[in-house]
């Protein structure tokens, strides 16, 4: 069998094999997919808590006490 060429990664698999390299972690590809979504999800989160406006105004909380 004639071995077939890789595929170049995409964009979203890019990012997360080198935000993994950088943490010393190694991610099997049977993860990978899933490793993808939930930064796609945890970005759009990301993106709708900046439209939230926090003005200066609020007194920091108490002491915590878990």
């Amino acid at each position: 069998t004639t071995p077939q060429p890789e595929t170049p990664p995409t964009p979203g698999t890019a990012l997360v094999q080198a935000r993994a390299a950088a943490l010393g972690l190694t991610l099997p590809d049977a993860c990978m997919q899933g490793v993808i979504g939930n930064t796609d999800l945890l970005n759009h989160y990301t993106a709708l808590l900046e439209q939230v406006s926090l003005p200066d105004l609020c007194e920091p909380a108490g002491e915590y006490t878990p």
